[in-house]
């Protein structure tokens, strides 16, 4: 993880260097290595380093080589296929991420992003040719922005606050995404909080020249035709431990030590299990995993650490206990929103303190699995593909195994898990949207209990009578038909978790610590969505593909009841005692969104019924508590 930025002057106007300067200094946390700059007669392309593997700290960027400058924040994987494929365009025998993205654009040009494996956001700037390209990584784990101003000037950054550091760049505020955050919707992820300000999408390539927009266009998805099958149902087990090997194999490439925030759930307990394997099996040249997970003395049943010491035990992991119970939650100092963006984690504090401790035991890359629950988890049922491929036993099986875990009726399990996916089948989401719209909106006056959510009522009457927030149609790969796969899909592709992820690199790297996650791997997305859904939920139990996969792995006594465990009665708590008086004094602090009366009438009553909670009260308080500390 490290940091990038630019300016680009289309005309020879002066002035670059030093907005490149400005926009650095912005982010400087980024750069603890080094901050280093290239400039041109019309460019300034300058490089944050945070060295994490020792090829980093013999990596000279802005990476100037015949003609291209190119500046990355990455970690590429699966070096040796790259590295054979773009044998003939390296300089080198020993090449370093950025020799190899470079490489790779010189064979590929603008294809190249879709031949890289790993994390990555970079830019790559051509003097002579007056362009500039750009690309991010497909699950958006490095974060990259852009602004055009009049067709003059191109900025780009890893961060929101650098291009709000270059001159003549007011932070207007965009209404427009503050009306959607509102209503807990996180899409268009093209959008920020700024106007004129926007993100690079997952997944997405940029190509800039002078006197127009920027061209951008997504590279990579999901190959709707590409099927994996088996006879023996357990070769797909073992092939998903061969891909989450390398994708854990991949984040362990470090020459300072690895941390893990560890959970008793399958998502961090496979990371450190898999870890622990490779460890012994293989003898990677990585320092020990160091684990680090939260404790509780008296909301003792948020404590998770009877099943994590059960793994750290298994493989000597140094385990840290961070004490939950002493973190202020909410208000300074780090319980606040980023300047980039009012969204944040209720636990932000909680995992700022995880990150000092870790920044203390010398721990520059910090695993996490909160793309889990996206991969193998969310409650996804393709029983659907049972029935259809005559497999009447082991559907039985399934809905009783389903009715048992869920305490849904058979009915109701039928409903869910049958008739509507034949339903979405017919007529999938993205068929005839045109259609589908007018339908939609007949039946809710048929049946208005059925209608969608409408804005929280604290919103303020200026955004509801002056933001018309457009219909986002999410579009899905044309072969991906079948309810189950369209579902996963989704949910990988989730707007939300996307910004959540953005949020967490953000966290991070203030705290001089690369970000990554195993979950968030190309191949694992990949496979998952070539496999029989039905493989990834069996016998009710969410999540049994890798529960299966971890057997011999995880401790046996642990293994088929690892289950994450909320913290939330800490934030309740929160909530109710030390942090009352400032949810109430950020409450009556004005600002022309929400509506204070409206906000306090709520936050009352829930201090006297804790059930229930609507998530959109969390983010009006986190957008109160973003203007007021950035003065916005």
């Amino acid at each position: 993880m490290s940091g990038l930025c630019g300016c680009i002057h289309w005309t020879k106007r002066p002035g670059h260097a030093q907005t490149a300067a400005r926009m650095a200094d912005a982010a400087a946390y980024r750069g603890p290595d080094g901050i280093e700059v290239w400039s041109g007669a019309r460019a300034s392309l300058t490089h944050l380093a945070l060295n994490v593997t020792a090829a980093d700290e013999r990596e000279p960027q802005p990476l100037v080589e015949n003609g291209l400058v190119l500046v990355a924040d990455s970690r590429i994987d699966d070096r040796s296929t790259l590295q054979s494929n773009v044998r003939r365009q390296l300089r080198t025998e020993s090449p370093t991420d950025a020799d190899l993205i470079l490489a790779a654009y010189r064979r590929w040009g603008t294809d190249c992003p879709a031949h890289l494996i790993g994390d990555f956001a970079f830019a790559i700037w051509d003097p002579e040719e007056r362009r500039l390209f750009a690309a991010r990584d497909p699950m958006g784990m490095r974060p990259l922005h852009y602004r055009v101003d009049d067709h003059e000037r191109l900025l780009f950054g890893s961060d929101v606050k650098q291009l709000l550091a270059a001159p003549e760049v007011p932070a207007r505020i965009s209404e427009t995404m503050v009306a959607a955050y509102l209503q807990n919707r996180f899409e268009p992820l093209g959008w920020t909080f700024y106007e004129d300000i926007f993100q690079l999408k997952p997944a997405h390539a940029l190509l800039a020249r002078p006197g127009g927009s920027p061209e951008t266009w997504r590279y990579w998805d999901v190959d709707p035709d590409k099927r994996i099958r088996y006879d023996d149902e357990r070769d797909y087990v073992e092939h998903f431990r061969e891909v989450f090997a390398k994708a854990v194999r991949a984040r362990l490439r470090s020459a300072q030590p690895v941390g893990l925030f560890l959970s008793g759930g399958v998502d961090s307990g496979s990371i450190a299990s898999m870890a622990g394997h490779l460890k012994e099996t293989e003898g990677l040249g990585c320092p020990a995993l160091r684990t680090y997970s939260w404790a509780f003395k008296t909301l003792t049943q948020c404590d998770e650490r009877d099943v994590s010491s059960r793994i750290t035990d298994c493989y000597n992991f140094p385990a840290t206990p961070i004490d939950a119970e002493s973190v202020r939650l909410i208000g300074p100092p780090h319980g606040v929103p980023d300047r980039d963006s009012p969204l944040m984690s209720h636990y932000q504090a909680l995992l700022a303190k995880g990150l000092r401790r870790a920044r203390e035991h010398g721990v520059h890359c910090m695993l996490s699995g909160q793309n889990g629950d996206l991969l193998v988890g969310s409650w996804i049922f393709d029983n659907i593909t049972l029935l259809r491929k005559g497999k009447l036993k082991t559907l039985r099986e399934e809905l009783q195994a389903q009715h048992k875990t869920l305490g849904l009726s058979f009915r109701d399990l039928i409903w869910r898990t049958l008739y509507r996916p034949i339903r979405a089948h017919i007529w999938p989401e993205d068929t005839l949207p045109c259609l589908r719209e007018p339908l939609r909106r007949l039946w809710r006056t048929m049946r208005p209990a059925q209608s969608s959510a409408p804005p929280p009522p604290w919103m303020s009457e200026h955004l509801r009578n002056s933001v018309d927030l457009p219909s986002v149609h999410r579009k899905v790969p044309l072969g991906i038909r079948r309810f189950a796969w369209r579902r996963r899909y989704e949910t990988i592709r989730s707007s939300f978790q996307r910004r959540i992820g953005a949020w967490s690199e953000r966290l991070f790297a203030r705290h001089h610590i690369t970000y990554a996650d195993p979950w968030a791997d190309r191949r694992l997305i990949e496979y998952v969505m070539a496999i029989p859904q039905y493989q990834i939920f069996r016998r009710g139990k969410n999540k049994s593909i890798a529960r299966e996969a971890m057997r011999d792995l995880v401790p046996e006594e642990v293994r088929s009841n690892l289950q994450k465990v909320s913290p939330k009665p800490l934030y309740e708590n929160a909530l109710e005692d030390e942090s009352s008086n400032q949810v109430c004094s950020y409450i009556s602090c004005s600002d022309e969104y929400s509506d204070a009366e409206a906000l306090l009438e709520y936050y009352e009553k829930r201090l006297t019924n804790r059930k229930g909670e609507d998530f959109r009260f969390w983010l009006a308080l986190c957008l109160r508590m973003w203007v007021y500390h950035h003065d916005l």
